[in-house]
């Protein structure tokens, strides 16, 4: 067991953590989790390859089929939600049959868009626990069998105008990780003991538990090439891990979202180019990738998203997936300018 999750656990028992819950299904559905012994590592190869999607375009499709496709349980972890028709699909899942569990945060008051929806519909939700500073996680569980673990939210914009990334996973190691998270957020956002996520041996980048390290392991793994499409980059030792990799000889770019990133000073200083997207596309994203092997998932680059957030990642090490990723990158690099 982590210290930190350890720590989580403990504050979590003897804190009033908040619920709001649909009532009816059952929590503790769950069968036994994968054994563990194999993916311990971020690298580790998987017995099932990735497949990864770029949104916008198609993304609102696709999630309406991940989510039609339940058949016995779906869990969603969701920071913002506000698209009607995914809540919807949602309750017509329940409707079926499907066990449904939702956590949203408390924090997102966007929200209130699909929070009447869920209940009226008979869906248990709850606000997650107020442990983290933000649950900030994006993630399906479909039937314990399929994750889907993404950058983007389930915003309209995220539909329609916002560059993410996210993978669609089936290997049982991984899958069985984000069940055991997914269980322990949702006791302790329905005030419950909740049995800490052992992630000893696990590939998910996981904030609070192991992004940070894993990031800046990624980030120095680089020996040719760093390709960097970002929302925002603030935290120091990323930032300095990006430009330290210039240094060593790397070929570095970088796509931020925003011209006054607090980071463009240091990184032109260093010689490594930083473009910005065009106006017709908002950089939702958190792309890291280092020789082919891109990060995606909900980790932005800050100190609180790593080490104080809830939040879920992988690194891609499948071929026929990092190649959709790096298409994106490209395009989106030629697309961009220096302004």
């Amino acid at each position: 067991m982590s210290k930190t999750f350890h720590a989580l656990a403990l504050v979590c028992a003897f804190a009033a953590c908040r619920e709001t819950d649909g009532g009816g299904d059952n929590p503790n559905d769950a069968g036994p989790d994968a054994v563990d012994g194999v993916g311990c590592t971020a690298l580790a190869p998987r017995s099932v390859p990735l497949e990864a999607f770029v949104g916008p375009t198609g993304l609102q499709a696709r999630i309406s089929a991940v989510i039609d496709s339940a058949q016995t349980s779906l869990d969603v972890h969701m920071y913002l939600f506000t698209v009607k028709p995914l809540a919807d699909r949602i309750v017509a899942a329940k409707q079926r049959g499907v066990t449904v569990r939702v956590i949203l945060d408390p924090g997102s008051p966007g929200n209130a868009a699909v929070e009447p929806i869920l209940m009226n519909g008979g869906v248990t939700f709850r606000q997650a626990t107020t442990l983290y500073t933000f649950s900030h996680a994006k993630y399906l569980i479909v039937d314990r069998k399929t994750a889907v673990i993404m950058s983007n939210n389930f915003n309209v914009d995220a539909m329609s105008s916002e560059r993410n990334y996210g993978v669609i996973d089936k290997d049982p190691e991984d899958v069985s990780d984000l069940i055991a998270i997914f269980e322990m957020d949702w006791a302790a956002a329905g005030g419950q003991p909740p049995k800490p996520a052992n992630l000893d041996c696990t590939r998910l980048v996981v904030s609070p538990d192991n992004s940070k390290l894993r990031l800046l392991e990624h980030i120095a793994s680089a020996k040719q090439s760093l390709d960097v499409e970002l929302m925002y980059l603030s935290e120091t030792n990323v930032r300095n891990a990006i430009g330290t990799a210039k240094m060593r000889g790397v070929n570095v770019r970088v796509i931020l979202e925003d011209p006054t990133d607090s980071s463009v000073t240091y990184l032109t200083g260093l010689g490594i180019p930083v473009k910005f997207p065009p106006q017709s596309i908002y950089l939702h994203s958190k792309l890291i990738i280092a020789d082919g092997i891109a990060f995606v998932g909900s980790e932005n680059m800050s100190q609180t998203s790593l080490t104080k957030n809830r939040e879920v990642g992988v690194l891609v090490t499948d071929g026929p997936a990092q190649q959709v990723i790096k298409t994106q990158f490209e395009s989106d690099w030629t697309a961009s300018s220096t302004q």
